[in-house]
Formats: C-alpha cells, structure tokens, sequence
C-alpha cells in the first residue's frame, strides 16, 4: 500500500456493504455448541417419545431404538451445523465479492484508511489493544488499524472521545502509522478471524455507538479502580487534580450508558 485509497463506495453504502460481510461471521464454535444444544435437545425428545410409544405398547424398549435416537440427535446436530456454515461461506463470498467491486479488499478493510470504521468502535478497538498482553492478537490489531502504545489514547481517564478535535487527530496518527509500516503485510482478516474477534466495521447505529462506549468507558473506569481505588467515593483523595475531573466524568457515562442500553432491552 503506497497511500490511503478511496474507494468507490459512498461511504453509507460502504458500511451496508461490511455489515453485510461481518453478519456471516458468526463465530463457529459457538455455532456448533448451539447446534450440539440442539442436537442434545432432539435427541431427549424422541428418546422420550419412543419410550412413550413402546410403554403404551406394553413392550420393552429394544436398546437399538436408543441407538437410532442417539444418531438421529448426532445427525440433527452435524447436519445442521454443515447447513449452516455451507449457507455462511456462500453469503461470505458473495459479500465479499461485492467489496472488491467496489475496490474494496474484503479481507483487509484498513488498506484504504479507517474511514468505514466509526470513532466508537474505534475506541473500543484501541481499548482492547491496551488491555491485550504482548502476543499475536495485540500485534493483529496494531498492524490493522495503526495502533501503538506510543499514540495520543490512554485510559483511566480516556484522553479522548467520539467527535471530538482530539479524536480527529488520532485518526490521522492511526492512518499515517497505517502509511509508514505499509511494507509490511497485513494480516487478513478472514471468515474464521471475524467470527472470533469482530474486527470489520459496523454500521454505526445508536445502539452499537452505546455497546461500543459502554466497553471502552468501562475499561476506562476499571483502570481508573486498580489505580485510584474501589471506592469511588474517595477519588476525590486519590485522583491527581488533573485527572478528577475526567475520572467522574469517565464513571458517570459508564453508569449512564448501562441504564441507556437496560431501557433498550426488551422487558
């Protein structure tokens, strides 16, 4: 990647595009415990029902009807585990298709700059590289989206929001560092990848923007806790006089967005 290229999207288009991607994404092995669940779940059934059947018959149940029930819960659970993931390859293909005529990489969504990416999830992003250990998914995040523990974001306060000068700025941090290591390959971000660690962007919606600010605003104020203290009534002592100030600031959106996102939820 020689510079930031702009693709041919509009960039609501864009976003539709690799909210598209991303729903095919769910993660596998989540997917096949649900499935196993399911499979589990008829297999109880019809052994129910078989016994039933035989009892009303007054007849003992030959052991090779459990056998056909525990394969029927095997075959349930396999097979629409396969069904599954033959219809999320497909539609992963066909999305991905659409991106790259677009002139889109549908596996490397930052090779044309962080422009799909909202300021939320970008945060949420950066926020979970800070928690990472050293190891390859901190290294991943950091060769996507241009992240180094050198750049201007800090939690516990959060030196930067959504909207803001400062998170503009960052953003051009993020895409120059993007630039300068643009020698190196970048990780892509595959079907597996996406189903395990949700890197493509998202269209950003009010309740995504919510769930995205509940978790880098929660990081924030857990490292705010291990720093300053639990109780938060005595930050006030503990907190420099610099940071107070964004501190409460920090624990009154945590508190604010977890009421906003209960009042969503269905009752």
């Amino acid at each position: 990647m020689e510079k930031l290229e702009t693709a041919s999207f509009e960039i609501e288009v864009e976003r539709v595009a690799w909210e598209g991607l991303a729903s095919t994404c769910a993660a596998p092995i989540r997917r096949f415990a649900a499935f196993t669940l399911v499979g589990f779940t008829s297999f109880i059934v019809i052994t129910t029902a078989v016994i039933l059947f035989y009892t009303v018959q007054g007849v003992a149940v030959p052991w090779t009807a459990f056998d056909v029930t525990m394969l029927l819960g095997v075959a349930v659970a396999i097979g629409g585990y396969l069904v599954w993931l033959f219809r999320s390859l497909r539609s992963y293909a066909a999305f991905s298709m659409v991106l790259n005529r677009g002139g889109l990489d549908a596996g490397r969504p930052t090779a044309g700059g962080l422009r799909a990416y909202s300021d939320e999830q970008l945060l949420a992003l950066r926020s979970r590289y800070e928690r990472r250990p050293p190891g390859k998914l901190r290294e991943r995040l950091g060769r996507i989206f241009g992240f180094h523990s050198d750049d201007e974001f800090s939690l516990g306060p959060l030196s930067v929001l959504p909207g803001t000068f400062e998170m503009g700025a960052l953003r051009v941090e993020w895409e120059t560092q993007l630039i300068l290591i643009s020698g190196e390959p970048m990780p892509e971000i595959s079907w597996w990848t996406e189903g395990r660690h949700n890197l493509l962007p998202r269209r950003p919606d009010e309740p995504r923007k919510l769930v995205y600010a509940l978790r880098y605003t929660g990081d924030s104020v857990r490292e705010l806790k291990r720093r300053y203290g639990y109780r938060t009534e005595r930050w006030h002592a503990t907190v420099p006089e610099g940071k107070l100030f964004d501190a409460v600031r920090d624990l009154e959106s945590s508190h604010r967005i977890q009421l906003a996102l209960s009042r969503r939820r269905p009752g």
